[in-house]
C-alpha cells in the first residue's frame, strides 16, 4: 500500500513539472515570436524570475491532481487507445527532460564544469545545443524500446552519458585532449589507469557517484514501468533507431543539411577548437566517422610501385659496422629548468652536459602529457601519426590487424641483429605484447619478467633499474643487440612521498604546484644519473653501441596545465605554443668516434634514419624517402596538420615539390601500414 502511493505521488509530481515546463516554455515561446535564441538569453538573464513564475504554474497543477486522477480513471476504462497516447507523450517528456539534463552537462564538463561559461555557450550557441537535445532524444527513445521501462532506461542512460562527459572532463583537464571514440578501445586497461588519475578525483566527486547510484537503485526497486502497446514501442524503436543512425553519420545521410542548418561547423583540422565551437556531443559524434587512415585518392598497385620506384637507390656496401643500438624512450622527460621559476640545483646535469659533448637536439613529440605509444610507434617504423585520423592509437587500431609491419626491429634483424623490448609495467598496455611481435622483437621483458625491479616509494619500477636490465642483456649477447626501453618511473601522478626525499627545492608557485613540481623534478634527477650510469658502462664496454635517449612528451604538471599556467610558460604566439608544449630533449650518444650533429628539432619518425647514417649501415629504400623530406625539403617535424621548417617556422604555403613529397609520403606509408603492402619488397627487402 505504501509502495503503490509513493509512486502515485512520484507520478503526480513528475507528471506536473514536466508538464508545467512543457506548458511554461511554450508559451513563453510564443511571446517571444519563436525567436529560440531570445528566451534562452532572456531565460539566463532572468533566472529567478523565470523560476518563480514555473514554480507558480506546477503548484497550480499539483493542485488539480484530485481532477486528473478522476480523467485518467476514465480514460483508462473507456479510452485505452487515448490511454496509449498518453503514455507515449509521458515517455517522450520524460526523454526530453532527461536529453535537456545530459547535455547541459556535456557542455558543463566540456567547459572544465565552469556554470557561468557554460550558460554562456549555451545562449551564445541556441540551436547547437538543441540540435544536440534531439540527438540524444533519440537516443533515449531508442534505449527505451529496447529495455521497455522509460524510467530505468532514462536513469541508466543518463548516468552512463554523464560518466562519459566526465571522463572527457579529466582528459581535457589533464592531458588538454578531448575525448575520442577511439578512446574505448583503452577500457580493457582501465585498472592501470585509474590509479595514475585517481590524485585528481576527490572525495566528494566519489560520495556524488556513489550517492546518485544507491539512488538509482532505490527508483529502479520502487518505481513501476510505464506501459506501452506492443506495436508503439516498435514504432518507437524503428524512428528512433533510424534517427540515432542518420544523426551519428550526419555527414553521409540526410541529417546533414538539419546539422548544417543548426550552425554546426566540424573542423576536422583541429579538434580543440572542433569541441570549442560544436559543443561535446557534436565533437564526439564527428569523430565516429573515422577510420584509422584514410584510402589515398588513386590507391591502386600500379601507382604505389611507380611510387616507391622513385626512392629506391642502389645500395651502398656501408662500413661494415654493426654497432649495438639502444633506444631509450624516457617517460615523459623534460627540462623544468624552462619554466620561470627558481631550482636549488640543476635536476638533468649530465644529460646538459652530454648533449654538448654529442650529436643531440630536440624531438617534437607528437602529442601532450599522454598517448606514449604514439611516439613510440613513430620511432620504431618511420611512419608519420600526422596522416592519421585524429585520437587514433595506431598500436590498437591499425598495427594489431596486421601479421606483419616493417621497422628497424625487422630490418636489423635482417641485418644479423638481435632485438628487445623492455618496458616496466603491464605488457598489454597499448597492446605491445602482441605489436612488438608484428614488429618481429625477440623477447620482450616487462614488469613481470625483469630482472632488476627496484621500485619508488611510489610503487614504479625505477630508471636505475631500467638501466641494470639493459646493461645486462647487452653484455651476454654474442650478436649485436636493438633494445627499445620505455621507461615508467616520471609517469603522473606526481604525489607527495613518491621520494625518500626531493633533493632538489623550488619556489616561485604555490605550495600545492611546488610540491608536484618537486616530485617530477626529483624523478627526472634520478633518470639522469641512471643516464650517466648506462653512459659510463658503455664507456668500458669493448663493443660499438649507439644510445637514442628522448623524452616521449611532456609531463602533465596539475590539473589544467596549472604549473605552466603560474609559471607562465606560455607564449602570446600560438604557433610558438605548438612546439614548446612538444620539445623534449634528445641525445644520440655512441662510444666510438662519429660525426656530432645537431638536431634543432626533429619527428620521432626520423630516428631510425639517423642512426643508420650515424652508423654507416645500409637504409631500406623507405629511409630515402625521409632522408629528402628532411634534408632536401627542409621538413624536419611534422605534428598533425603541422608542417615544420627550420628556424622552428612553420610552412604554410608548402611548394609544389614539398606537397608531392608528403603525398608521396602519405601513400607508401598508407600501402605499408594500412593497405596491401605492393611496395614491401622495393622498400625493404
Amino acid at each position: 500500500m505504501e509502495k503503490n502511493l509513493f509512486n502515485k505521488i512520484f507520478y503526480l509530481v513528475a507528471a506536473n513539472f514536466i508538464i508545467s515546463i512543457l506548458f511554461f516554455f511554450s508559451y513563453k515561446l510564443a511571446r517571444y515570436q519563436f525567436d529560440m535564441d531570445l528566451l534562452i538569453h532572456e531565460m539566463f538573464e532572468n533566472t529567478k524570475k523565470f523560476g518563480f513564475n514555473l514554480l507558480i504554474v506546477f503548484i497550480v497543477l499539483l493542485l488539480t491532481s484530485k481532477w486528473q486522477l478522476k480523467g485518467l480513471k476514465h480514460i483508462k476504462s473507456q479510452k485505452p487507445f487515448l490511454l496509449n497516447l498518453i503514455m507515449a507523450v509521458v515517455i517522450v517528456l520524460v526523454s526530453l527532460a532527461a536529453s535537456f539534463i545530459v547535455n547541459y552537462y556535456f557542455q558543463y564538463f566540456q567547459l572544465l564544469m565552469d556554470p557561468l561559461k557554460t550558460n554562456e555557450w549555451i545562449i551564445e550557441n541556441t540551436r547547437i545545443y538543441f540540435a544536440g537535445v534531439l540527438y540524444l532524444l533519440c537516443l533515449f527513445l531508442l534505449i527505451y524500446a529496447l529495455f521497455g521501462n522509460v524510467l530505468i532506461s532514462s536513469l541508466l542512460t543518463s548516468v552512463i552519458l554523464i560518466v562519459i562527459g566526465y571522463i572527457h572532463y579529466n582528459k581535457l583537464n589533464l592531458r588538454v585532449e578531448p575525448l575520442y571514440p577511439y578512446d574505448y578501445k583503452q577500457i580493457s586497461q582501465l585498472r592501470d589507469v585509474i590509479p595514475m588519475i585517481s590524485e585528481y578525483i576527490s572525495l566528494s566527486q566519489l560520495l556524488i557517484a556513489i550517492i546518485t547510484f544507491l539512488l538509482i537503485l532505490a527508483l529502479m526497486f520502487f518505481l513501476p514501468n510505464v506501459k506501452l502497446a506492443l506495436w508503439m514501442r516498435g514504432l518507437i524503436l524503428a524512428v528512433s533507431l533510424i534517427m540515432v543512425y542518420s544523426y551519428s553519420n550526419f555527414p553521409k545521410t540526410f541529417m546533414k543539411s538539419f546539422v548544417e542548418n543548426n550552425n554546426v561547423a566540424i573542423v576536422k583540422w583541429n579538434q580543440i577548437d572542433n569541441y570549442e565551437v560544436n559543443g561535446f556531443l557534436f565533437g564526439f559524434i564527428s569523430n565516429l566517422q573515422s577510420g584509422g587512415y584514410e584510402k589515398p585518392k588513386g590507391y591502386s598497385k600500379q601507382k604505389v610501385l611507380e611510387t616507391a620506384e622513385k626512392y629506391v637507390n642502389e645500395k651502398s656496401t656501408g662500413t661494415g659496422k654493426t654497432p649495438n643500438i639502444i633506444y631509450i624512450m624516457s617517460e615523459a622527460f623534460w627540462d623544468p629548468t624552462r619554466l620561470n621559476v627558481e631550482f636549488s640545483d640543476d635536476p638533468i646535469p649530465h644529460l646538459r652536459k652530454l648533449m654538448d659533448e654529442q650529436s643531440s637536439g630536440y624531438v617534437l613529440s607528437p602529442v601532450f602529457g599522454g598517448a606514449t605509444a604514439n611516439v613510440e610507434f613513430e620511432a620504431l617504423t618511420g611512419f608519420t601519426t600526422s596522416f592519421l585520423n585524429i585520437g587514433v592509437i595506431p598500436y590498437q587500431d591499425l598495427v594489431d590487424k596486421k601479421t606483419f609491419i616493417p621497422s628497424i626491429v625487422s630490418d636489423l634483424e635482417g641485418k644479423g641483429y638481435n632485438s628487445l623490448a623492455i618496458h616496466p609495467f603491464n605488457k598489454v598496455f597499448y597492446k605491445r605484447n602482441v605489436v612488438y611481435n608484428i614488429f618481429g622483437f625477440d623477447n620482450f621483458l616487462d614488469q613481470d619478467t625483469m630482472k632488476n625491479q627496484d621500485k619508488t616509494k611510489g610503487g614504479v619500477i625505477t630508471d636505475h633499474s631500467l638501466t641494470l636490465e639493459i646493461l645486462d642483456n647487452i653484455k651476454k649477447q654474442e650478436k649485436p643487440l636493438f633494445v627499445h626501453a620505455v621507461s615508467m618511473q616520471n609517469h603522473m601522478p606526481y604525489n607527495p612521498g613518491a621520494y625518500e626525499e626531493n633533493q632538489i627545492k623550488i619556489n616561485g608557485l604555490s605550495p600545492e604546484l611546488t610540491s608536484t613540481l618537486e616530485v617530477y623534478s626529483e624523478g627526472i634527477r634520478r633518470s639522469d644519473e641512471a643516464l650517466q650510469l648506462l653512459i659510463d658502462e658503455l664507456e668500458q664496454l669493448d663493443e660499438p653501441t649507439i644510445v637514442v635517449f628522448w623524452g616521449d612528451h611532456l609531463p602533465i604538471l596539475g590539473a589544467n596545465m596549472g604549473v605552466y599556467k603560474e609559471a607562465g610558460y606560455d607564449d602570446k604566439n600560438p604557433d610558438v605554443n605548438e612546439y614548446k608544449y612538444s620539445e623534449t630533449p634528445l641525445l644520440i650518444y655512441s662510444n666510438f668516434e662519429s660525426e656530432q650533429k645537431k638536431y634543432e628539432f626533429i619527428s620521432p619518425f626520423y630516428l631510425a634514419s639517423i642512426v643508420y647514417e650515424k652508423s654507416g649501415m645500409e637504409k631500406p629504400h623507405f629511409y630515402n624517402l625521409l632522408d629528402q623530406l628532411r634534408e632536401e625539403m627542409g621538413i624536419p617535424a611534422l605534428k598533425g596538420g603541422i608542417i615544420m621548417g627550420s628556424d622552428r617556422e612553420f610552412i604554410k604555403n608548402p611548394t609544389k615539390e614539398q606537397k608531392q613529397l608528403l603525398e608521396d609520403y602519405r601513400l607508401l606509408q598508407y600501402d605499408l601500414l594500412a593497405g596491401n603492402q605492393y611496395s614491401l619488397e622495393l622498400l625493404y627487402r
